[in-house]
């Protein structure tokens, strides 16, 4: 009887080798814009992988930079053909906002500024108190003589609040 001896699975790590094919597929799909999980499922591993790769490997890295610079400057070059040669105004709006943006843009900001004086809000506040008003909508409301008007009325009166609370 003859012994057959396995042969024991290696340990570790699948060893990943990109050739050309692999390379221009990942070029290809992050011109597409895709983010770099997207792009690590496309190519088949993991996120950590790829961004281990892109540090390890300056062709992997490159080839990455070198489909998104593709894709930048298709997009950037159908905008000019779209606001020179198509006269597409709003193509020709963007180009120019984009390009000078302190030229174009000054109609476009609006600066609002406010400033709060925490002290005088207090004291208008505390006045109010010592009144025994509140301002209640925009209008001035005397607190005594709404609470005098529901003590002497047979029917208290539930406020609006208090009704809200109790429904839910």
């Amino acid at each position: 009887m003859q012994m057959v001896e396995k042969k024991q699975k290696k340990l570790g790590r699948k060893l990943i080798s990109f050739e050309n094919e692999e390379l221009e597929k990942l070029k290809h799909f992050a011109g597409l814009g895709l983010n770099q999980a997207e792009l690590a499922s496309v190519m088949g591993i993991s996120e950590s992988t790829l961004r281990r790769r892109k540090k390890d490997s300056e062709l992997f890295e490159r080839y990455m930079r070198e489909g998104r610079t593709k894709a930048l400057t298709d997009v950037a070059n159908a905008l000019y053909v779209n606001a020179t040669v198509e006269n597409n105004v709003q193509a020709q709006q963007f180009f120019l906002r984009n390009r000078k943006p302190e030229e174009w843009n000054k109609d476009q900001k609006v600066q609002v500024e406010h400033t709060v004086d925490l002290k005088n809000v207090i004291d208008n506040a505390r006045e109010r108190l010592e009144n025994n008003q509140n301002i209640i909508e925009g209008q001035t409301v005397d607190i005594k003589s709404v609470t005098e008007r529901q003590a002497i009325g047979t029917n208290k009166t539930v406020s609006p609040l208090k009704e809200d609370k109790d429904k839910k």
